[in-house]
């Protein structure tokens, strides 16, 4: 049986937490909350309702903290979700059939991004993209972009929301079908 960690949440292999290097471990009893998955916000937020349709408790924490997550938005971070040791296995099959299934979720369409280009989001501004970084905790993408217009100041965005379609149901009278679309080839440094 693999032994509890109070700090990570975490069932655990072996004497020691890899994550904390807790080695205080003890059995984990039917009610300790244990860690299902690692997910984007949004999706964190779908694997909670969907729980809660099937009477499962769950939790979550961000895995920046709150404090960052705040500061920055919940839209940045990713969040762990978390039910009781006793409900682990059928919270786990419900997480692999909705979010690890072909059959639920059709592949989305790939969408390059040019750096040095202009882009207009959906609600008019313009912006060059300037080049992509990484988050050195989580390794994922982020594109880096500026303003041309008002003070040119840099802005920072996952990449993957970059480049995600609008909410056309908050958004219902939305021109475009992506939140940023390329309008132009690349615009040198001071030219608009």
């Amino acid at each position: 049986m693999p032994l509890y960690c109070e700090n990570c949440m975490k069932l655990v292999e072996g004497p020691t937490c890899r994550a904390c290097r807790n080695r205080k471990l003890r059995e984990v009893e039917p009610g300790d909350f244990c860690m299902v998955a690692e997910v984007h916000y949004m999706q964190a937020e779908m694997l909670k309702e969907l729980f809660a349709d099937n009477g499962i408790p769950c939790t979550d924490r961000s895995v920046l903290g709150a404090g960052i997550t705040v500061k920055l938005g919940v839209n940045v971070g990713f969040v762990r979700v978390y039910v009781p040791y006793d409900r682990l296995d059928e919270a786990k099959a419900l997480y692999d059939a909705y979010f690890n299934s072909e059959a639920v979720f059709e592949e989305p369409e790939k969408r390059e991004l040019s750096i040095g280009h202009v882009y207009r989001h959906f609600k008019g501004g313009l912006y060059r993209v300037e080049g992509v970084a990484k988050h050195s905790e989580t390794l994922e993408e982020y594109v880096v972009y500026r303003k041309l217009y008002d003070d040119h100041s840099l802005w920072i965005r996952p990449k993957e929301m970059f480049l995600s379609p609008v909410d056309k149901e908050k958004y219902p009278d939305a021109m475009q079908e992506y939140r940023f679309e390329e309008v132009s080839e690349e615009v040198p440094d001071g030219a608009v």
